[in-house]
């Protein structure tokens, strides 16, 4: 029989203790009764879980065993096709690759662009590992986990990036998305996302995904102006134990 949860290797070694997931996206006391013993038997310290809205057995179950709510998935989907007509954003900012010259400045946007995210809504996650993670993420990506990296420039310096991944089935994903704080309302995020619109549309994607949070309206708000429409919506809760 498969496992019911596996061990995330880099997740745990960043955050210094274990971390786990669970495989399935419903639960039942029995399922419930037979993760939190592999979960205490692999030593584990915090346990994500990716459900189902729509199953209330799931979600009562989770309340039970001690899951507790950190994040509302929202995945939202559009075509690759560029739009006829591109609306104008971002003023004079110019979206190009990034370079390595780049990174101390990404790096220090990542810090401070992500607290929407699930680990800063978790108060058991350090606040400055928080900032870690996401300043490594762009540096990760940049390095060539992403398959590309588009960067807003105004007045000489970055002020904004977009991380773009192609996964099968001629399907691409938007990664992390952030805009210097100085630099925001200023449509740059827009900006970049038709500039990943467009990029994907020159590899050959046909279908373009992200995901965000239900409390990060703003940035629904740009996805949305720019196409996108939701496909799917998850909750994510996590566990801790000892």
């Amino acid at each position: 029989m498969p496992e019911p949860c596996r061990l995330l290797d880099w997740d745990s070694e960043f955050f210094g203790f274990r971390v786990a997931r669970v495989e399935n996206d419903v639960l039942t006391a029995a399922s419930a009764a037979e993760i939190r013993e592999w979960s205490r038997h692999h030593d584990v310290r915090c346990l994500y879980f990716l459900a189902r809205p729509d199953d209330f057995l799931t979600t009562s179950v989770a309340e039970s065993e001690g899951f507790h709510l950190a994040d509302v998935r929202l995945t939202l989907s559009r075509s690759a096709r560029k739009p006829a007509v591109l609306p104008e954003a971002g003023g004079k900012a110019v979206v190009r690759p990034a370079c390595p010259a780049d990174q101390p400045a990404l790096r220090a946007i990542a810090r401070r662009s992500h607290r929407d995210s699930r680990f800063y809504a978790d108060p058991r996650f350090p606040r400055d590992k928080c900032d870690l993670l996401y300043e490594t993420w762009i540096k990760r990506s940049c390095d060539g986990w992403a398959d590309t990296v588009l960067v807003a420039e105004l007045g000489g310096s970055p002020v904004g990036y977009i991380s773009c991944h192609i996964d099968p089935e001629k399907r691409g994903r938007i990664g992390l998305v952030g805009v210097d704080g100085a630099s925001q309302g200023q449509g740059i995020g827009r900006k970049l996302n038709l500039a990943a619109l467009g990029w994907f549309s020159e590899v050959g994607m046909e279908q373009v995904g992200v995901v965000t949070q239900l409390r990060n309206v703003k940035a629904q708000r740009v996805y949305q102006r720019c196409g996108f429409v939701t496909e799917s919506v998850a909750l994510w809760y996590h566990k801790w134990f000892l």
